[in-house]
């Protein structure tokens, strides 16, 4: 941690100290070759509050990049004029979205080519890091011009979720003042978010990679994992491994020098203990490096660089074991439609939570609603939810084969001080829980939870707009997780979704209550 502490010291009195030196190397230098066994995809999205934030995480990566290893690293970066100057990270200011390849010490700007030809080493082209066709243009790009065995894609950005743009039915953004549920934020394009399930529409099984990394905070949910699941059932974008954190992360995100800095051919470890692992933190080679073994040293080097912070975390789980963590939930929910007063007397309520979670307990009627993280980011850890219910004595069948499955994705994980009760490589994935009952007070009109969480829904936007034609601004809708398994207006309960659905709209008529769904 004291590492990473001085280097962001050094880093930032460069910032003031070597205003325009270059970040590209001497010019007579010559780009190493493209390398063939590993491809990092970066998507750099500084169009926001984070731009300095990340821009240390890029001075970070030319650190720790060894050449010659089998690596490339690529990046797509788009910056904002309203949070650094910088000229020392790319060599120069820039408010637009750039293409780069780093290696040891140096960025190399790069043209699009034909996938993304709106970029070149000269334009000036301001890409929306929100739209979903950008990321699938990016992938392409990396795919095309520097093919490789494997490929990790690293979305870097704020984050919250399974995300989806929300609007309540009756109220506008500024009443509920958090309402938008996004991962990559993209100010300059009218705030526009990369939705979960707009990543599915988009992007297709040709743009699947191994890892996925998610540099973000509150990502590491079983929803947004289910959605790029690694199975038959799932015919569109995929991967094989996804990293996350499943509560805020540090601001500055990944210890990137230490996680490039161990992909090196070389035998040996670099004398510092691995945690994750056991023994000490060994150098991969990427010629046959895994994406479970990439994903282990993300997460031991993130445990290392944040071990002074009692609140963070980080998760490394199976994409191809979340369909049976899905069915297992589905049948638990199934089991205890008629026992909502017994499974929430067990979770906890209001102030009094007893399982472990991501967010911090309010008093329910806490206004502004925006300060209420019941209603923001009300996230219950998987395993701790379905060991609790096990214990119990409730549905204990259910109950113990969602913790068994929960057990088999989650492969590595960490939580610091602050989470009590978290069991490493058991915990740190959660699962969307409201605390639908409870209600606040928002510009003199009393509202249940369940009306503020209308984007956690099985129907699209033009599906919901059939019921509510009024609602210009629905949400993105079509989480898989909500959608698969259940049949719509049959009055049965067959999902995680539909059970709360089920405990938390008030009405299930025609028009589906709050959310336009009838379970």
């Amino acid at each position: 941690m004291l590492r990473k502490i001085l280097a962001i010291i050094v880093f930032l009195i460069t910032l003031v100290s070597l205003s325009g030196c270059g970040g590209g190397g001497d010019e007579d230098d010559s780009e190493p070759a493209p390398e063939t066994k590993w491809t990092i995809m970066y998507y750099g999205d500084g169009d926001c509050n984070l731009e300095e934030a990340l821009l240390y995480d890029i001075d970070e990566m030319k650190s720790g990049f060894v050449n010659g290893q089998g690596v490339n690293l690529i990046v797509l970066f788009d910056r904002i004029s309203s949070y650094s100057s910088d000229t020392t990270v790319f060599g120069e200011n820039f408010t637009d979205t750039r293409l780069y390849r780093i290696t040891t010490g140096k960025v190399w700007r790069k043209s699009g080519s034909s996938q993304f030809p709106e970029i070149t080493t000269n334009s000036s082209y301001d890409a929306n890091m929100g739209d979903a066709a950008t990321l699938k243009k990016f992938i392409q790009f990396c795919k095309a011009n520097y093919p490789a065995d494997n490929y990790a894609v690293i979305l870097s950005n704020h984050g919250g979720g399974a995300r989806k743009k929300s609007y309540s039915l009756a109220e506008t953004e500024s009443d509920t003042g958090f309402s938008i549920k996004e991962i990559c934020q993209d100010v300059t394009n009218g705030n526009d978010y990369l939705y979960t399930a707009e990543i599915s529409d988009v992007l297709t099984s040709a743009e699947s990679i191994q890892l996925f990394g998610l540099d973000a905070c509150f990502m590491s949910t079983v929803e947004f994992a289910y959605q790029f699941r690694n199975d038959s059932s799932n015919t569109g974008f995929k991967a094989d491994i996804m990293v996350a954190s499943a509560p805020t992360e540090t601001a500055y995100g990944w210890d990137y020098d230490a996680i490039l800095n161990r992909l090196q051919s070389r035998s040996g470890d670099n004398g510092e203990s691995d945690v994750t692992l056991g023994g000490y933190e060994l150098y991969f080679d990427p010629v046959s490096l895994t994406a479970q073994q990439l994903g282990a040293v993300i997460v031991e080097e993130q445990r290392d660089s944040t071990s002074s912070m009692s609140g963070q975390s980080l998760t490394c789980m199976d994409l191809s074991k979340v369909k049976a963590v899905k069915d297992a939930a589905d049948n638990l929910a199934k089991a205890i439609v008629g026992k909502q007063n017994d499974i929430e007397l067990l979770r906890g309520s209001g102030t009094s939570v007893s399982v472990l979670h991501y967010f911090a307990e309010t008093i329910s009627s806490y206004t502004p609603i925006s300060s209420n993280t019941w209603i923001t980011s009300p996230y219950f850890d998987l395993f701790a939810l379905a060991n609790t219910i096990a214990v119990s004595g409730q549905e204990t069948t259910y109950s113990a084969t969602l913790r068994s499955a929960v057990d088999e994705m989650v492969l590595y994980s960490f939580g610091n001080s602050g989470y009590t009760g978290f069991i490493e490589g058991k915990s740190g994935v959660h699962i969307f829980f409201p605390d639908g009952d409870a209600t606040v007070v928002v510009s003199g009109n009393t509202r249940r939870h369940w009306y503020y969480q209308d984007w956690y829904n099985a129907k699209s936007t033009s599906e919901i707009q059939v019921v509510f034609p009024a609602y210009t601004s629905a949400p993105y809708g079509k989480l898989a997780w909500c959608k698969n398994g259940a049949a719509a207006s049959n009055s049965t309960v067959e999902n995680w979704f539909e059970l709360l659905d089920s405990w938390y709209d008030t009405s299930n008529d025609s028009d589906g209550g709050l959310n336009a769904y009838q379970w």
